[in-house]
């Protein structure tokens, strides 16, 4: 069987293109969330000014760029199935209303009708 196009793991995390599910929006929000737990647990865990500590800090800095990029990517691809302009994105690093721009990406129907960025993400198989 033929891979769709906007399919894979690549595509899912770290492309701009096509429509992206709620279900499958917040399955890679909670991917991300436990990745990036792990570096934050072991600096929670290590000694002040040890080596683990310094370890761990460049450990978080090393998964928080590409995760914040995949959030990123993945949240234009949500705004886009729901059909809002994928520039609302810019609201995430609003610290006021990041909380409320992260609800409305995740609750907010997906269109049903093909558009400019690919077929419905609720089609069976998508």
């Amino acid at each position: 069987m033929a891979r769709r196009p906007g399919s894979g793991m690549r595509w899912l995390l770290f492309s701009v293109s096509g429509r992206l599910s709620r279900r499958t929006y917040a399955w890679a929000m909670l991917f991300w969330v436990f990745v990036l737990a792990i570096p934050v647990t072991t600096s929670m865990r290590a000694a002040p000014d040890s080596a683990a500590m310094i370890s761990a800090g460049f450990f978080i800095i090393a998964v928080f760029v590409p995760a914040a990029w995949s959030i990123a990517v993945m949240s234009i691809k949500r705004l886009h199935d729901a059909g809002l302009p994928g520039i609302l994105v810019g609201v995430l690093v609003i610290p006021a209303a990041s909380f409320l721009m992260l609800l409305v990406i995740m609750l907010w129907p997906s269109q049903e009708r093909p558009n400019r960025h690919g077929p419905s993400s609720d089609q069976p198989g998508y």
